[in-house]
């Protein structure tokens, strides 16, 4: 994922917007996916339920890891733009000093 990844959205309800997209599809994808496979080999072994809810189960993990890695990137971006204002302030301060 890049740094920049964040960049391409012109206002913050865009990127939240993009986030709660991200963040259902995440858990919606795994769990219709993964759920959906233990319930047709549940149907095809006749073990019902238990290949569902183990299914369900590592869909939950799925999810997790997931909706981590998005927040790892979250916050790199959101450190990242910190530090953008910050530069951007101390360069204002010195053009200012300089103009004196």
């Amino acid at each position: 994922m890049g740094e920049n990844l964040f960049g391409k959205y012109k206002s913050v309800r865009q990127l939240s917007l993009a986030l709660a997209i991200y963040s259902s599809t995440s858990i919606f994808g795994p769990l219709i996916i993964i759920g959906g496979i233990g319930w047709y080999l549940d149907k095809v072994f006749n073990t019902r339920p238990w290949l569902l809810v183990i299914s369900i189960f590592i869909a939950f993990i799925v999810t997790n890891i997931l909706l981590f890695k998005k927040v790892i990137v979250l916050n790199r971006w959101i450190k990242q733009q910190k530090e953008l204002a910050k530069n951007k302030k101390n360069n204002e301060g010195r053009e200012e000093n300089n103009l004196n």
